[in-house]
């Protein structure tokens, strides 16, 4: 058996933390629950530059690109903890 791996890796990161994923397509869904976030609390937003693009459909594939940099953003008041 060969043990070829079919898909390269990307990192990417979310806030402050580092993931190493396949490279193929992800939806923002998918994202968040990596991140330990709740899709149904919050937006995942992509840093383009000084620019945040926020990713409002959460089951829209993206393309994902190594050494990308994602934010979650909190949908409503953040609680005080």
């Amino acid at each position: 058996m060969s043990n070829v791996m079919s898909h390269s890796k990307v990192e990417i990161f979310i806030d402050a933390q580092k993931f190493e994923l396949e490279d193929r397509q992800y939806t923002p869904r998918e994202l968040l629950k990596l991140a330990d976030e709740n899709p149904a609390e919050t937006t995942l937003a992509i840093k383009r530059g000084n620019q945040l693009e926020k990713l409002t459909d959460p089951d829209k594939p993206i393309d994902i690109k190594n050494g990308e940099h994602f934010v979650v953003l909190h949908n409503g008041p953040t609680p005080v903890s």
